[in-house]
């Protein structure tokens, strides 16, 4: 697992160490709270804790010890401590954004919270404080149209930043005091229309997912972790044969072990599901109805057995055991009640 406040998210279990006693699902959105449940590693049931009072928490990000969470309407981001027990939420301070902030992440050294701002098409860098509470932006920089996600990479010494309206993925240097720089090769381009959205890291090897809105494709792409450069080396439909309709795709997730990578799509509501080979390429195995409208956030727990699907405009989310050798998705339980959920992750308590 990572230390500090780093995102753990996302964290590969490598089996060597005992699964994690408490693990509590978060999840934020176009409601008015951020709530809490703890999660049953056993059943992937949802048991609600408790919640706090937000403003349009559309996206948050899970440090060790606090959270941030952005509010797009408002256009702030906001700090949280997190009760190491209970995995309660207390309200710390909040900054300025840019414009419709839609994503946040936590550097790998827990130092700087990451924004990006859609509706201010730019990428802002924040000092956590001791306390963990956030100080004033140290840097907005012109990321590129419609700026969705803002992440570092394994190393922590690049930074990335998928542009829907530019079709392109910005690339910087991220320095160790928390300073953009443009990337000699500064952007990795799409096609053109396709809506760049999301990027997901691979845990074991030098490749990462791009998921495109538009499009509704997932790319496949080489990492080049010397240089911070991203390129493509496939491009492959997130829909099943027979969808028909409208759709776009919204969240890319790789598995902890790095065999299978998942994408939510909007409009055919499902979880595509594809099996990653030697070469990082994808096959599409399955897509999977997540139970409810609009699947925007996905997330699969430290353990790599479950799924938690948020449906936005279906009002819940939903649980899917994984299926270790295929990736497959089984739907296990009833859906738990949430109000137009954005956004759902996992964080281990100590």
């Amino acid at each position: 697992m990572t230390t500090g406040d780093a995102t753990v998210q996302l964290d590969g279990w490598t089996g060597d160490a005992a699964p994690p006693a408490h693990l509590v699902a978060y999840v934020g959105g176009y409601g008015p709270k951020i709530a809490w449940f703890d999660f049953d590693l056993a059943t992937g049931a949802l048991t609600p804790v408790g919640s706090v009072d937000a403003t349009q928490p559309s996206f948050l990000a899970l440090g060790a010890a606090h959270a941030y969470a952005v509010n797009e309407s408002g256009n702030r981001v906001a700090a949280y401590a997190i009760d190491p027990a209970s995995g309660a939420l207390t309200f710390q301070n909040d900054q300025p954004t840019g414009g419709g902030p839609a994503h946040v992440s936590i550097d790998l050294a827990g130092k700087f919270v990451l924004v990006a701002n859609y509706g201010g098409n730019s990428a802002a860098v924040y000092p956590i404080r001791g306390d963990g509470s956030l100080g004033a932006a140290i840097q907005t920089a012109a990321a590129g149209t419609m700026a969705h996600m803002f992440v570092v990479d394994p190393t922590n010494h690049w930074a990335f930043v998928p542009c829907k309206g530019s079709d392109y993925v910005a690339q910087y240097a991220f320095g160790t005091d928390g300073t953009l720089t443009a990337n000699a090769a500064a952007h990795m381009m799409t096609a053109a229309g396709a809506g760049p959205r999301h990027l997901a890291f691979a845990p074991v090897s030098p490749r990462a997912y791009l998921i495109d809105e538009n499009a509704s494709t997932l790319m496949a792409l080489s990492y080049d972790a010397n240089a911070g450069v991203l390129a493509p080396i496939q491009t492959t439909t997130t829909r099943a044969a027979s969808a028909t309709g409208a759709n776009t795709g919204a969240e890319v997730v790789v598995h902890p072990s790095g065999k299978f990578v998942y994408g939510s799509n909007r409009g055919d509501d499902d979880i595509a599901v594809f099996a990653i080979d030697g070469e990082g390429k994808v096959t599409l195995t399955g897509n999977t109805p997540t139970g409810g409208a609009t699947p925007r956030s996905f997330a699969i727990d430290p353990t790599g057995q479950w799924l938690l699907a948020a449906n936005q405009g279906g009002n819940n989310v939903t649980a899917f055991r994984i299926d270790g050798t295929t990736g497959a998705l089984t739907a296990t339980g009833s859906p738990t009640a949430a109000m137009s959920p954005a956004f759902v992750g996992f964080l281990a308590l100590p």
